[in-house]
C-alpha cells in the first residue's frame, strides 16, 4: 500500500444554507414575510443533516427554525390587532369625501343667501356638483328628485345620489330612507330669518350600517351636548364604529 493511500482528502466545506436560514430568521424580526422563507430553508437544512456539510451546522439550522416558530404566534397577535385598526382607518379616510362636500354645500348656500336673502334646496342654484365617483348621497331636501351622476339629465334636483357606475349596489332612495329621526334636512324657518341643513349618507365598509353626516347654516348642539358651529359637519351615525 502506497503512502498516498493514507493521505487525507480535502476538508469538507460547511453548507451555507443554514447560515442563510438563520440570517433570514433574524431579518424576519423586522420583515415578517422572511420568517416563512427561513422556516423552509431551516427544514431543508435539517433534512440534509446526514451530509457532512450540513451536520457541521446543525445548531444554526435548529436556531433558524426555532426563531420563526417562536415569533409566529406574536406576529399573529399583532396582525389581529393591526388589521382591524387599519380597516377602521381606511373607512375613516373615506368619510373625508362627505365632510369635504358638505363644506362645499355650506359655502354655496351662503353665497346664494348673500344675493337672494334665502337659501335654496336646488343644487343647480348653489353650484353643488361633486366629482364623479362619489360614494355618498347628498341631500338638500327630503322631497324632490335626486341626480344620478351615472345618468345625468336636466332638471331641478334637491340632491346628488351615489355614483352607481362605481358603486353598483348603492341605492339613493335606500340611503334617503336611512336618515335618522331628528336630522332636519332642508329649509327651516322664514327667510331672511331661516336656515338650511344638508345631509350626506353613504356606506364606507360594505355592512348594513350607513354613515350619516349633516351640515347647517345655523349653530347646533350634538346629542352628546357638544356645540356644533354653523358650517361644521356633524356626525349622526358613524359607520366606522357600528
Amino acid at each position: 500500500m502506497t503512502p498516498d493511500s493514507f493521505r487525507p482528502g480535502p476538508p469538507i466545506k460547511p453548507a451555507a444554507l443554514p447560515v442563510v436560514a438563520l440570517v433570514l430568521a433574524v431579518l424576519g424580526l423586522c420583515l415578517p414575510p422572511l420568517l416563512l422563507v427561513a422556516i423552509v430553508l431551516a427544514v431543508i437544512s435539517l433534512v440534509k443533516l446526514g451530509e457532512p456539510a450540513y451536520s457541521a451546522r446543525k445548531g444554526l439550522a435548529i436556531a433558524a427554525l426555532v426563531i420563526p416558530l417562536a415569533l409566529l404566534p406574536v406576529v399573529g397577535i399583532l396582525a389581529a390587532i393591526a388589521i382591524p385598526s387599519f380597516i377602521r382607518f381606511q373607512a375613516r379616510s373615506k368619510q373625508a369625501e362627505c365632510k369635504t362636500y358638505l363644506k362645499a354645500a355650506f359655502t354655496g348656500e351662503k353665497s346664494w343667501y348673500a344675493e337672494h336673502d334665502t337659501y335654496s334646496p336646488v343644487i343647480g342654484n348653489v353650484g353643488f356638483v361633486p366629482e364623479r365617483g362619489n360614494r355618498y348621497l347628498y341631500l338638500f331636501d327630503l322631497e324632490g328628485d335626486v341626480l344620478d351622476p351615472a345618468h345625468p339629465k336636466k332638471g331641478e334636483f334637491v340632491g346628488v345620489g351615489p355614483d352607481t357606475q362605481r358603486y353598483a349596489n348603492a341605492d339613493a332612495e335606500q340611503y334617503r330612507a336611512a336618515l335618522p329621526l331628528g336630522v332636519e334636512v332642508g329649509l327651516k324657518g322664514q327667510c331672511p330669518d331661516c336656515s338650511i341643513t344638508v345631509a350626506c349618507v353613504g356606506n364606507v365598509d360594505n355592512d348594513a350600517t350607513l354613515d350619516v353626516w349633516s351640515v347647517s347654516t345655523e349653530d347646533r348642539v350634538a346629542p352628546d351636548g357638544m356645540k356644533v358651529p354653523a358650517g361644521a359637519p356633524m356626525n349622526h351615525v358613524d359607520d366606522t364604529r357600528e
